[in-house]
């Protein structure tokens, strides 16, 4: 019952967005009560964070491949490309406005996959692949400030005149932390996943 809560909030979400989301709408079309729906969410807010979380998953963003940090951009950056951004700015300044606890949640998560790729970084600089200055405090940094402008921040856009986020930036990041060995390999992944 829990997986066809979500797949109809999913639905509900991607018809009617966070404004006109509510449970009531969620139990009229799986036709169950909405205490069925606490019986399994404590609140709208859980349940949204749920949903997030799947699509999140779904969309294959922000997942670790448990390979190198190579790997992991490059992954981010085929996941954004399937992207429709501006909806997904249009929806995250919604889901701002709509429900701050669960807009709190997603930028928890954004910073928890930056802080991630940075401390992959550090280790990832014992492999080659990357050169021996790239810091973890520099590639949280920046993976964090693209997530946020990806995810966040489409009242700026307005102010950055003709600039439109390219997820093609992750590769002239990664390239400029990447030894000759580690460029190879960024090539060789990007092929791959072309």
């Amino acid at each position: 019952m829990k997986g066809r809560i979500i797949d109809c909030s999913l639905k509900v979400l991607a018809a009617f967005g966070f404004r006109k989301f509510t449970m009531d709408r969620v139990a009229a079309d799986l036709q169950i009560s909405k205490r069925t729906i606490y019986l399994h969410f404590s609140s709208k807010d859980e349940l949204l964070e749920t949903c997030l979380e799947e699509w999140l998953h779904r969309k294959r963003l922000l997942v670790r491949t448990g390979g190198n940090l190579i790997d992991d951009l490059c992954m981010l950056r085929a996941a954004i490309r399937t992207l429709d951004l501006p909806r997904i700015m249009r929806c995250c300044r919604e889901l701002r406005q709509c429900s701050a606890p669960v807009h709190r949640f997603l930028l928890a998560r954004l910073f928890d996959y930056a802080e991630a790729c940075g401390a992959q970084a550090e280790l990832d600089v014992n492999t080659g692949y990357l050169c021996r200055t790239v810091s973890q405090q520099t590639v949280c940094a920046v993976v964090s400030d693209l997530l946020i402008r990806l995810f966040c921040s489409d009242d700026v856009r307005p102010l950055l005149r003709g600039y439109s986020f390219s997820p093609d930036i992750l590769v002239v990041f990664t390239r400029g932390l990447c030894t000759i060995k580690g460029r190879a390999y960024l090539d060789q992944r990007l092929k791959t996943l072309s």
